[in-house]
């Protein structure tokens, strides 16, 4: 697509510079991101719609050209962690610059799952029995994910130079699930809220009584499920992502 050739086309043009010495480079790639906070909406709306569906009927949509896809998704402590290990590797803290630089590395989930296969991991996190789907066409279908339809990325090299373990899509999602729950009865993200109930109010068939119910569902839950305050340091699986960056070694005296 337009979007992956001029990506790709940034690429060439670093390693192009730093083959005539330019300054040394490491890409990222990612794919679908999710995680708490994420800010392109789309997580928080397929968890929402996911929530109401079974209630509302108004099941899920797969995408008729996408029903055996398999997509890539990316946690963002995941990409934290990627960059943490670059910055360690480019500065030499834990040995060979060479490793990162000019290099470009894939970063997502192991896991490749079809549309049905996210949507089912989607509301165990939520904590929905089950879902119900319709496979539409390309101008009926609401697809949320994946934004790419080239196939999955391939994280070995990753792996390999990087040391990276993704974190899996199960517990990815639940911590995810976990926050957008929270997002929903207080009011520390109440602007953003509406947004997401706007913007879910828009795309789908019946948007106003998805919203209504939405609000009335969050707003019993809001009685018996609060949460004072958003943070990591007091969330049980959150609290595995606190980051340090490395800082080199001060030579001692003897070594000078």
């Amino acid at each position: 697509d337009e979007y992956g050739d001029a990506k790709l086309e940034c690429e060439e043009a670093l390693a192009t510079a730093y083959n005539l010495g330019g300054v040394p480079y490491t890409i990222l790639r990612v794919a679908d991101p999710v995680g708490p906070g994420e800010n392109s909406l789309r997580y928080w709306l397929l968890h929402l719609w996911t929530r109401a569906h079974v209630a509302l009927t108004m099941p899920l949509h797969l995408h008729e050209n996408m029903t055996h896809t398999e997509m890539s998704l990316t946690f963002t402590h995941d990409i934290a962690f990627a960059v943490h290990r670059v910055v360690e590797k480019a500065m030499n803290v834990t040995c060979c610059p060479g490793d990162v630089r000019g290099e470009a590395f894939n970063v997502a989930a192991e896991e490749t799952p079809t549309q049905r296969d996210l949507y089912n991991t989607v509301a165990e996190a939520a904590g929905v029995p089950y879902i119900e789907t319709v496979v539409h066409n390309s101008s009926k279908a609401v697809k949320l994910y994946p934004d790419s339809t080239r196939g999955a990325l391939v994280v070995a090299k990753a792996y390999r130079h990087l040391s990276l373990r993704p974190t899996t899509l199960t517990k990815a999602l639940r911590i995810t699930a976990r926050f957008y729950e929270r997002v929903m009865i207080t009011d520390k993200f109440a602007q953003q809220t509406e947004v997401a109930l706007r913007k879910l109010g828009k795309i789908l068939d019946e948007g106003p009584r998805f919203v209504e119910w939405l609000r009335k569902f969050y707003a019993e839950k809001k009685k018996t499920e609060l949460y004072d305050e958003f943070d990591d340091e007091d969330d049980p699986e959150g609290s595995d992502w606190h980051i340090k960056l490395p800082r080199k070694r001060s030579k001692k005296k003897s070594e000078l």
